[in-house]
């Protein structure tokens, strides 16, 4: 038996009352997943933008009236 149908079963020996909680948890997982990806693609788009022989910048760099 697959997981989906075990679950599948699950479900339907479950009364009305759970089956809410049950959603709320599928869409606890969902966003978990989703926040997941978005994280995934913020780090591939970092590590685009910066590569392995970046210069080092100084203050100076940053705040050029540091110079004075």
């Amino acid at each position: 038996m697959t997981t989906r149908q075990v679950l599948d079963h699950a479900l339907e020996a479950l009364p009305e009352s759970c089956l809410g909680e049950v959603l709320c948890f599928v869409q606890e997982l969902q966003t978990r997943e989703n926040s997941e990806a978005w994280a995934q693609f913020g780090r591939a788009q970092l590590s685009k933008a910066y590569a392995d022989d970046e210069p080092e910048y100084t203050a100076a760099d940053v705040k050029p009236e540091l110079e004075r």
